[in-house]
């Protein structure tokens, strides 16, 4: 009993011992406060570490390499123009290699592209034995792109028909091609007979007349009634090309070549070129809307296919598009502002209009975006020539 009672006695004196001790940790912060902050900290770790960690976004690349093998194929009034300033402009700094045509800023429009009409057959150094970049009006032709710019990501833009056919129609002076040039509504009048009158149009302008986005993406102006040859065109260019931009949705369409060719948002601003006068343009009734659709068949199936194609690639980019698309024109903005001003004299060469005009104190990278691709295009071959090693094979730049 006596052994008994002492084992008690020294159990509670070790229990009053272990609860003083305990007291005295906790009046001082001890062990309930270092618990909490350790609680908290790992709470806060774990979800800074899920918020920060790669999530799924489509088929959007996580991390990737920018694409710089780029064929751009210009259709005409389409925002190609401006479309083409981006490509050259990022080509430009980087040092890429451009295929350039003979002449001008464009190829030969009556016959598909080949690659014998390149002023130089070879790029501009010893770095590389293929070109990195065409961007330029031709008609499109796989194969001899392919020796140019092989391993190319294919790129091409379009617009609704009738709003294009309007403005080529407008553009390309086809009212005084056809003797139509005093009408009070000149595209009226040549709506209501559309296939006699396009038999006055001669050269280039006359096999762009009719169904001009598709003719220069390769369809057979032979073939502008046949639905056979219309599916065939739209299921090749299905399968050949990487994005069809669409102009009516012009800062999306940009949106997406960033995600597609893995570039950053400040590549993509951009001065907006060519922009005619609204005294320049022509009112289009329902009726002469109805008898453009009709007799721009190829144009509206090819739009109508790569419309739904293109919002199927929005879906695909995943729910951060539209936030990408906002802070995108907010940046585009914030560079126009920075960049240009209006023009307070409207100053126009024919029927376009400056809208904007670089500042006098704009900094250095303000200044290629206001290039015109005939200007971007002459710089170009310059640059190039300046890293030729003269041969037979070459003859110099006019």
């Amino acid at each position: 009993m006596g052994v008994t009672r002492k084992k008690a006695f020294l159990c509670i004196i070790v229990i009053t011992f272990f609860v003083m001790a305990c007291y005295i940790v906790m009046l001082n912060g001890g062990f309930v406060t270092s618990a909490t902050k350790l609680s908290t900290s790992f709470r806060r770790f774990t979800s800074d570490a899920l918020r920060n960690a790669p999530r799924p976004h489509g088929k959007r690349r996580i991390s990737c390499t920018e694409i710089t093998q780029i064929v751009f194929i210009k259709t005409h009034k389409t925002a190609s123009t401006t479309t083409n300033s981006v490509i050259q402009r990022f080509g430009y700094n980087r040092s890429l290699a451009f295929a350039l045509p003979k002449k001008g800023h464009r190829f030969d429009e009556q016959h598909s592209f080949s690659h014998r009409n390149l002023q130089y057959r070879r790029p501009p150094s010893n770095k590389s034995a293929h070109f990195n970049i065409i961007a330029s009006h031709m008609i499109y032709n796989r194969p001899e792109l392919e020796k140019v710019v092989p391993n190319a990501t294919y790129i091409t833009i379009i617009r609704s028909p009738v709003q294009r056919f309007e403005s080529a129609f407008g553009f390309f002076k086809y009212a005084n091609e056809v003797g139509l040039s005093e009408s009070e509504n000149a595209l009226e009048e040549f709506m209501k007979e559309p296939d006699k009158h396009a038999k006055k149009v001669v050269g280039r302008k006359r096999y762009l007349l009719r169904n001009g986005m598709s003719v220069v993406l390769g369809f057979d102006h032979r073939f502008h009634d046949n639905d056979s040859a219309i599916n065939e065109m739209i299921d090749k260019l299905d399968r050949e090309l990487d994005l069809v931009l669409i102009s009516d949705y012009f800062d999306e369409s940009l949106v997406l070549l960033k995600n597609v060719l893995c570039w950053k948002l400040d590549d993509l601003l951009y001065i907006s070129k060519i922009i005619r006068s609204k005294s320049k343009r022509y009112p289009i009734s329902e009726s002469v809307a109805k008898k453009i659709l009709k007799w721009n068949k190829a144009d509206v199936r090819l739009y109508e296919h790569f419309n739904q194609t293109f919002w199927k690639k929005v879906q695909t980019y995943g729910a951060d598009f539209y936030k990408d698309v906002r802070e995108y024109r907010t940046r585009l903005q914030e560079f126009q502002e920075d960049c240009g001003e209006i023009n307070p004299k409207k100053v126009s060469s024919g029927q376009r209009v400056d809208a904007l005009v670089m500042k006098a104190d704009a900094s250095a990278q303000c200044k290629l975006p206001f290039f015109s691709n005939g200007k971007f295009n002459e710089m170009l071959k310059k640059e190039a020539w300046k890293n030729y090693k003269l041969t037979k094979h070459h003859k110099l730049p006019k």
